[in-house]
């Protein structure tokens, strides 16, 4: 059991972990050692240290005497619990059921498509902007519906033609994308997929290309595609579907894309 214990809620879980690469890169701590006890890929800690994004400062607070912890030799647990209250919840120091801790997939995924974000955060991607919202899922190795397929809420963010914010990550969230996911890793080998504008001249790239039916089944019997092509239908804007082996495999396939419909 923990002798101390931090409640963070939401998106002030992010803002702790930007303070803390911070404080420790600061200290002297090199970015893989960092990684390692943040639970972050070191790109995303390389991210965090040049964020310039102003952290809250009783979220800066805590930061401190968590490093402090950390420096002293002690290494955090970092855990996401889920709460269903219909009390506002008060004070920092929380006790959850074991079932109420998000498993380390979940996180990993979590993580993931966070990295992912940061991957494409102020890049103009005009061209590949669809008219509906634009939206990464990713699910566990052995999803078996819709609650194992993680997605940004309500979609990304897009100013000006650039992705530059989301109002968090859900499981069971974009439910078309969750279903076509769950439904294309029954023939093919991806965790992750996106979807973006319909490209014509797509086929002229180096890229694996696939087709949809109206129904959105494969056409093919291949064992591998990087984008797969739907004609839409009435009321169905067509469409393209980026696939990856997990969110950031499948947005360095993006930003490839990107430079080759300049």
């Amino acid at each position: 059991m923990a002798d101390e214990a931090y409640f963070i809620r939401g998106q002030n879980s992010i803002f702790l972990k930007k303070a803390l690469a911070k404080i420790l890169y600061n200290n002297g701590i090199d970015q893989l050692k960092i990684s390692d006890i943040l639970n972050l890929s070191q790109p995303m800690v390389s991210n965090y240290c040049k964020s310039n994004e102003k952290i809250p400062k009783d979220i800066n607070i805590i930061a401190k005497q968590i490093s402090e912890n950390i420096i002293n030799g002690k290494k955090p647990i970092f855990q996401t619990s889920i709460i269903f209250s219909n009390n506002q919840i008060q004070g920092r120091y929380f006790i959850a059921s074991k079932n109420e801790l998000i498993s380390d997939e979940n996180t990993k995924i979590i993580n993931n498509l966070t990295e992912a974000f940061f991957k494409l955060k102020d890049k103009n991607i005009s061209s590949l902007i669809p008219k509906i919202k634009i939206n990464i899922a990713m699910s566990k190795e052995n999803s078996k519906n819709s609650d194992d397929v993680a997605a940004f809420l309500n979609g990304l963010i897009i100013v000006d033609d650039k992705i530059t914010g989301y109002n968090g990550i859900r499981f069971g969230n974009s439910k078309h994308l969750s279903s076509l996911l769950l439904n294309l890793k029954k023939h093919l080998e991806i965790n992750a997929i996106m979807n973006i504008a319909y490209l014509k001249d797509i086929k002229k790239s180096k890229f694996i290309i696939g087709e949809l039916s109206k129904e959105y089944k494969l056409k093919d019997n291949k064992q591998h595609f990087d984008i797969l092509l739907h004609n839409g239908d009435f009321g169905i804007e067509p469409c393209s579907y980026v696939l990856g082996r997990d969110a950031t495999d499948l947005v360095n396939k993006i930003l490839k894309i990107k430079e080759e419909i300049k």
